[in-house]
């Protein structure tokens, strides 16, 4: 570490912009295999650990982990295989077992956040800033990336071979990409859903139902909680949902009169998009998780494919900065497109069912029916089943 007129100067080999599940978990890996990585996020530690932020880690992102030697220090939760799938009262269990021998894990991103900064910061000793702000990335051709930042501490310089933006959708990574270099690929679904946290456990199979009324559905977020999730419209804000109507609209949808109303611990509006920045990556600058696209909650894969991204890069990294070969590195956006585009197509597979089927005031009677015979075909057809469980579970 030098100064250099007020600032100090260090030289590394990676700065990953975001200390989220995505940056975290590159970070977690790059330093497993001896590369010198530098996290810088704008948020405090404890911000990041309190953060509430959905999730399940599928069957691919948990072999992942198992290959990179850490599934044991990081993962945790209940196995996910089933999923109650309800039409207007009926439920119908789809079990999305371990076709591949590995299992889905209820373990959310604020839980596996979590896990990361201890085995990361904690354990491993990885440099993680906090409270950053200021943050300038300089990206010029042929020239190793500069990221000057401030702290408490005052200014500070980074040298580094390489920068990765994890820094979500409004970020400064994909922002200091200039105009006219990615092709923006966006969707709007004309749904939303009303996210509630609440203080009641998921008593049986987490549920995903349809009825008459419109969408419900409830999965867990640890031992004594769970998350409902109610379409709504795009226009609702809470003054639209007091607690009495969110109890009264989840009897109505699941057809289940013995629920009993308990605490509302938060309230969330969510509209359903899709989006898809390309190339993921503009000379010694790559995105990964939300800075590159974006899936709606409905197919819970937003947090999976910023962990296929990261774990694409790191190997494509380490194949860089360790031995020199930066063919897979060239190839990185090549390599997770077409990836990011299947489950783009599940999103709108699971949005347009999940909505559709139920309340017709949309989109008509006639993609009601075509949703529920979708929706059907999951336990009438084997093929349509497979299909399902290898992207239920990330294989596909």
């Amino acid at each position: 570490m030098s100064s250099d007129q007020n600032n100090t100067v260090e030289k590394v080999d990676v700065v990953i912009i975001g200390a989220g599940v995505s940056g975290l978990t590159l970070a977690t890996f790059l330093k497993h295999s001896g590369i010198k990585a530098v996290v810088l996020e704008r948020r405090n530690r404890a911000y990041i650990e309190l953060r509430q932020r959905a999730g399940v880690v599928d069957a691919r992102a948990v072999r992942m982990f198992e290959q990179w030697g850490l599934a044991d220090q990081l993962l945790a939760g209940p196995v996910a295989q089933t999923i109650e799938y309800r039409l207007n009262g009926e439920a119908r269990v789809f079990n999305t077992g371990a076709e591949h021998g590995i299992q889905s894990r209820f373990c959310t991103q604020q839980m596996l956040v979590n896990n990361l900064l201890r085995e990361l910061i904690d354990v491993m000793a990885g440099d993680v800033r906090f409270d950053i702000t200021g943050i300038n990335i300089r990206n010029e051709e042929n020239e190793h990336p500069q990221i000057t930042y401030c702290d408490a501490n005052g200014s500070h310089v980074l040298h580094a071979q390489y920068v990765v933006g994890c820094d979500a959708d409004k970020g400064i990574s994909r922002a200091s990409i200039p105009p006219g270099v990615l092709t923006e690929y966006s969707y709007e679904f004309g749904y939303a859903w009303l996210a509630v946290l609440v203080e009641a456990p998921v008593t049986g199979h987490p549920i995903m139902a349809v009825s008459d009324y419109g969408f419900v559905g409830q999965l867990p977020r640890g031992p004594q909680r769970s998350r409902y999730y109610l379409q709504c419209q795009l226009s609702d804000g809470p003054e639209q949902w007091p607690d009495e109507r969110i109890w009264n609209e989840i009897r109505l949808r699941l057809a289940d009169d013995t629920i009993q109303n308990v605490q509302v611990h938060n309230i969330d509006f969510v509209p359903f998009r899709s989006v898809v920045y390309a190339p993921m990556q503009y000379r010694n600058l790559f995105l990964a998780g939300d800075a590159a696209h974006m899936v709606p909650p409905v197919s819970a894969k937003g947090m999976n494919l910023g962990l296929y991204d990261v774990d694409i890069l790191a190997q494509a990294l380490v194949s860089a900065l360790r031995d020199n070969d930066p063919t897979a590195l060239n190839r990185y956006s090549d390599t997770v497109l077409p990836h990011i585009w299947n489950y783009q197509d599940f999103a709108v597979w699971m949005a347009d069912t999940m909505h559709d089927a139920g309340d017709s005031t949309q989109h008509g009677t006639f993609r009601q029916m075509t949703a529920r015979a979708r929706l059907n075909n999951l336990f009438d057809s084997k093929a349509a089943a497979h299909l399902h469980i290898e992207y239920q579970q990330g294989m596909n």
